[in-house]
C-alpha cells in the first residue's frame, strides 16, 4: 500500500511540474468570444428554425390548397386532375386517378376522389351523406394542421351517413334536430371523401359518380329552405398577405398560426416558435432579428425542404422486408411524421381503417430500378386480411410520387384486379416488371423503363392482425429481383 501511495504522489508531483513548464494558453480575445458566440447563436436559431419549419409545414400546405380556391384560373385547371372546388363547396373527380393526373401528393387508384375545404369562422356547415353499405367508402375530417379529427364511411358509421355539422372552435349556438355535432379546433379544416370503385370498371363508375351526387354541403342558415339547400352562403377569407425575401416562408407560418393558432395542449410548440422569432398571435417582424439569428433561420428555411424530401422517402417503421409501414394520421405530437404526411399525401387514413406501406427498396435492400425484373410473392397466409368491404392494392409510382404510365394502363394491382390468377396452393404470385411477363399477365404491375420507382401497398379496413405491430409483418413479402 505504502508503495502505491508513493507512486501516486510522484506522478502528481511530475504532472505538476510539467504544468509549471507549459505556458498558459492566451485568453482569448474580445473578437474571438463575439465570433464564437455569434456563431453559436447562429447554429441555434438553425436547429430551432428546422423544428419550426417542420412544425408549420403542414398549415402552409392548406394554405396552398386554399389560395389554389381562391384563384378562378388556377382552379380551373386544377378540376382536371384533382376533386378542386370554390371554399365550401365538394370538388368530384369523375374517375380514378391516371399518370395523366399529376397532382402536388401522392394519389391512389383505388378509390375515385370528392374533398372540399372549409371555414367555419361563421357557422356552421352541415354535410350531408347518403347511406352506402355495399363497398367501401370514408370521409376523412382534417383540421388545419392535417391532424385526422374523425371519420364517417363503412367502418365509422357501418356504412350509414346522415347529417354531419362541422362547427368551428368558437361558436356557440344549438344545431337543428337531426344533426351530428363535431367540433374543430381549426376554423379551417378539410375533408377527403374516397368511395371504391372497380378498376377498369366503366358500370362501377358510374354508380359511383351517382353516389357522389348525394353528399351535400349546407350552411345552418339555409339549412331547413329547399330552395337554399346545398348551399353555403358563409364569406371567404382574404388570401394572406404575400412576403417577400428570405425570411418569407416563416413569415407566412406566423400569419397561418394567427389564422388558426395551436390548440391549448400545444404550448411546447409554442414556446418553440417564440425562440425562433415567432410569437403566435402576431405577425413575424424580421428587423427584430439580429444578424446571427437571421443567418440560422435563413438556413433552416432553406435547408428544411432538402431534410423532409430525404425523410419522406424513408418515413415510417422498417420491416426486415424493407418495407416501411408508414405513420396513420392520427399525429399527436408527431410534427415530424404530420409533416412528411401533408408533404407525400396530403390525407393520411389512420391504421383502424387503412394500413400504407412503402419502399424504394428490394428484399436485399437494393434500390428498386425499372430496368430489372421482380416479383412479390404471397404466400396463402401472407394475403392480407379484410373486414367486409376492405380489399388491398400495390400502386407503382415514378420518384415524382406520381402514377406511372404504361401501355394496359394499369397503375395498381390487387385483389380486386379482374383476372388475377393464384398458384394452385393459394399462393399469388405479382410480377414487377417494364415489359409484360409472357403467361403472367394478368398478374403484370407495370414499372417505368428504367430508374428509380417505389410501390406503395395499402390495406383498406384491415383486420386487427393486419393492424398490430406484432403480428403485421407477417403479411409484407419482401420484393424479389426474378431469375
Amino acid at each position: 500500500m505504502k508503495l502505491v501511495i508513493a507512486a501516486a504522489l510522484a506522478t502528481a508531483c511530475c504532472v505538476s511540474m510539467a504544468n509549471a513548464q507549459t505556458p498558459a494558453a492566451a485568453p482569448a480575445s474580445d473578437q474571438d468570444i463575439r465570433k464564437h458566440d455569434a456563431q453559436a447563436e447562429e447554429e441555434w436559431y438553425y436547429s430551432v428554425g428546422i423544428q419550426n419549419y417542420v412544425f408549420t409545414l403542414p398549415l402552409t400546405i392548406v394554405e396552398r390548397e386554399r389560395k389554389l380556391r381562391l384563384n378562378p384560373a388556377a382552379l380551373e385547371k386544377a378540376k382536371k386532375v384533382a376533386p378542386a372546388a370554390p371554399i365550401n363547396q365538394i370538388g368530384n373527380m369523375l374517375k380514378l386517378a391516371t399518370a395523366g393526373d399529376v397532382m402536388p401528393y401522392t394519389p391512389n387508384n383505388d378509390t375515385v376522389y370528392s374533398g372540399a375545404l372549409l371555414e367555419l369562422a361563421d357557422q356552421p356547415i352541415i354535410l350531408t351523406a347518403p347511406d352506402i353499405h355495399d363497398r367501401y367508402w370514408s370521409v376523412e375530417v382534417a383540421d388545419a394542421y392535417t391532424n385526422n379529427i374523425f371519420y364517417i364511411g363503412t367502418r365509422a358509421t357501418s356504412g350509414d351517413g346522415g347529417n354531419h355539422a362541422f362547427v368551428g372552435p368558437n361558436w356557440k349556438g344549438v344545431l337543428p334536430p337531426g344533426v351530428i355535432e363535431h367540433r374543430m379546433p381549426t376554423n379551417d379544416m378539410m375533408f377527403a371523401l374516397r368511395i371504391g370503385v372497380l378498376p377498369q370498371d366503366e358500370a362501377d363508375l358510374k354508380k359511383v359518380n351517382q353516389l357522389q351526387d348525394q353528399f351535400h354541403l349546407t350552411s345552418l342558415d339555409n339549412w331547413g329552405d329547399k330552395i337554399r339547400f346545398g348551399q353555403v352562403a358563409a364569406r371567404h377569407e382574404a388570401p394572406l398577405p404575400e412576403h417577400d425575401g428570405v425570411l418569407a416562408y416563416f413569415q407566412t407560418a406566423a400569419d397561418l398560426l394567427m389564422r388558426n393558432p395551436p390548440p391549448p395542449d400545444q404550448e411546447a410548440a409554442v414556446i418553440l416558435l417564440a425562440r425562433g422569432g415567432i410569437d403566435v398571435g402576431q405577425p413575424m417582424d424580421a428587423s427584430k432579428l439580429d444578424e446571427p439569428a437571421h443567418k440560422g433561420l435563413v438556413r433552416a428555411a432553406q435547408e428544411g425542404p432538402e431534410i423532409l424530401k430525404w425523410k419522406v422517402k424513408y418515413r415510417g417503421t422498417p420491416y426486415p422486408t424493407r418495407w416501411n409501414n408508414l405513420r396513420p394520421g392520427d399525429y399527436g405530437f408527431d410534427y415530424l411524421d404530420r409533416s412528411l404526411g401533408a408533404l407525400e399525401g396530403l390525407f393520411v387514413h389512420d391504421r383502424a381503417e387503412a394500413e400504407y406501406f412503402s419502399t424504394y427498396e428490394d428484399g436485399d435492400a437494393q434500390l428498386l430500378d425499372g430496368s430489372n425484373n421482380y416479383v412479390i410473392r404471397f404466400d396463402k397466409d401472407q394475403i392480407p386480411p379484410t373486414m367486409k368491404n376492405g380489399f388491398w392494392s400495390l400502386t407503382m409510382y415514378g420518384a415524382d410520387f406520381q402514377l406511372v404510365k404504361n401501355p394496359i394502363d394499369r397503375f395498381s394491382i390487387g385483389d380486386r384486379t379482374k383476372g388475377l390468377t393464384y398458384n394452385p396452393d393459394g399462393s399469388l404470385d405479382i410480377y414487377v416488371q417494364n415489359a409484360p411477363p409472357k403467361g403472367y399477365e394478368s398478374n403484370w404491375l407495370p414499372c417505368p423503363p428504367s430508374g428509380l420507382f417505389r410501390i406503395n401497398y395499402r390495406i383498406y379496413l384491415p383486420t386487427k392482425e393486419a393492424q398490430d405491430p406484432a403480428t403485421l409483418g407477417q403479411y409484407l413479402p419482401p420484393i424479389k429481383k426474378a431469375g
